[in-house]
């Protein structure tokens, strides 16, 4: 390949249209399958080694240059080299979890359930031994199947060797810039000042789900007690499947956006079988046609769910035109995440609770506190979550991180978890550190919204139009630069923690 970045500048946005074409077609139950592999064999541009290593040679001299936006697309393009090469070394693997998956058939009491079926019924069964068995099954047949989840994981080890990198960990760093060790102390510390509030409100979560119900040490509360009251059920009433979608569309007109970006998203809420239990965003093109899949569903954290996938939508519809191929498709996934989890968060907005969702003055007080409650359990949960992924990608995903996970989510979450799910509950290229980050910088958006555009800012279009003018941007600049640019301080995970605390303690 005489110019591997040429070529792959010249398939990039096919590849990814074919990519999120082949994702949105699994997720949407449109497809049992998702073969991923043919169309890595059909595109070798895309994880060419060659093209890693001229995008290597080529950033030290646009530095030398001061082209800075060089610069940063040069980053973007080694990052996702390195990301597809590892996707292609793992596509097989992929692809045969994809159809064990649709295929599986677990016996839960007198039904016969897919995996994607049992785990989408378990957080909405109120019968806790229900549950349990749920709990049992699912975790059951990903432990009898862990080898195939380990081939997936690895992949890893592979992508290292193959791009010269003395670890995987070391490669990860190197491509995306994140300080491994840095965020992992920061996680730890952020369980640290969060753990008080959070047992507080678990005990509180579990009486509710059942009045016996105790949490760790002292008790035998599991993950699925948590999962179930974190549905919130005694305010399910509230949170009607019918009214969700309506009241979402209401706001965004309300606030000036265009629930469809003008035809760029497309809505896809039909029911079928197989369909993702929760929403999903497929960037086919960017910014043109964007694939919102919605599954309607009831509750609290449906509304959430609905309501980050909006954000992940309405940010990709609105990257400009005019960016550079590299800067309108590829960016740092911490800045989208940031924009849903700004969406998300409106959920704990006593005054947009009972605006939107028409909730009397004490029971917007309880669910906006039990939205916080939602936020600081997956941010505890990934804050356990980093530490136990740098060591399965050091060690590998032999049967001892099993205990290590669980041991990592029993500390964090105070409930038993099952230790099948230690391969599963992964996601690939360390996407944890996305999340985290994401978390610290929505919560500098947040500030900075309230500052400029007061505690209604979710209503005032001049707010709508400030967030679309960084919608705009695409990729240009990573997480840390947007919190440097809206803050002029770098971004800090606790903080994170501490305004969800805030959120509970009012």
């Amino acid at each position: 390949m005489d110019r591997p970045l040429p070529s792959l500048r010249a398939s990039l946005d096919d590849f990814l249209a074919q990519l999120a074409t082949l994702q949105y077609r699994h997720a949407s139950g449109l497809s049992p399958d998702l073969p991923v592999r043919e169309l890595y064999e059909d595109s070798p541009e895309i994880s060419s080694l060659e093209a890693f290593a001229a995008a290597t040679e080529a950033v030290p001299k646009a530095r030398a240059k001061g082209d800075l936006l060089g610069v940063r697309r040069l980053q973007l393009l080694r990052d996702f080299i390195a990301t597809q090469v590892e996707e292609a070394l793992a596509a097989p693997a992929a692809e045969a979890v994809a159809q064990l998956e649709a295929r599986s058939r677990l016996s839960v009491d007198d039904q016969t359930l897919s995996l994607g079926e049992a785990l989408g019924q378990l957080p909405h069964e109120p019968g806790r031994g229900r549950r349990a068995v749920l709990e049992s099954a699912t975790g059951g047949f990903l432990w009898d199947n862990r080898g195939r989840y380990g081939e997936r994981r690895e992949a890893c080890f592979r992508v290292a060797e193959r791009l010269g990198a003395s670890s995987y960990l070391a490669l990860r760093e190197d491509v995306s810039g994140i300080e491994l060790q840095k965020l992992s102390e920061a996680a730890a510390e952020t369980l640290r000042r969060t753990e008080d509030a959070y047992r507080d409100v678990l005990g509180y979560v579990l009486k509710k789900v059942e009045p016996t119900l105790r949490s760790l040490p002292s008790g035998n509360a599991r993950r699925h007690d948590l999962q179930a009251g974190s549905q919130i059920p005694w305010l399910s009433g509230f949170f009607r499947r019918e009214d969700e979608w309506p009241l979402v569309i209401r706001w965004l007109t309300e606030w000036g956006f265009h629930p469809s970006a003008h035809g760029r998203i497309r809505i896809d809420d039909e029911e079928r079988p197989g369909k993702a239990s929760r929403p999903f965003t497929a960037a086919v093109r960017v910014p043109d046609e964007v694939r919102l899949v919605v599954r309607k569903s009831a509750g609290l954290d449906a509304l959430g769910s609905l309501l980050h996938e909006y954000g992940h939508a309405l940010h990709h519809a609105h990257v400009s035109e005019q960016l550079p191929l590299e800067l309108r498709r590829l960016g740092d996934a911490s800045v989208t995440e940031a924009f849903a989890t700004l969406f998300e968060r409106l959920l704990t907005q006593e005054e947009w609770l009972k605006r939107y969702v028409r909730l009397p003055s004490a029971t917007a007080r309880d669910a906006s506190r039990m939205a916080a409650f939602q936020g600081l359990t997956v941010l505890r949960r990934h804050c356990a979550k980093l530490p136990y992924e740098l060591s399965l990608y050091t060690r590998g995903p032999s049967p001892e991180r099993a205990e290590e996970y669980a041991d990592a989510q029993r500390r964090a979450l105070f409930v038993e978890s099952h230790p099948g799910f230690f391969l599963f509950d992964v996601d690939p290229q360390l996407y944890v550190t996305r999340y985290l980050r994401a978390w610290a910088l929505e919560t500098r958006f947040t500030t900075q919204l309230t500052a400029r555009f007061n505690e209604d800012w979710w209503r005032n279009p001049a707010a709508g139009r400030w967030l679309q003018g960084f919608f705009g941007r695409g990729g240009t600049d990573d997480a840390e630069a947007l919190a440097q640019e809206i803050s002029g301080m770098a971004l800090t995970l606790p903080e994170a923690g501490d305004r969800l605390v805030a959120l509970l303690d009012r």
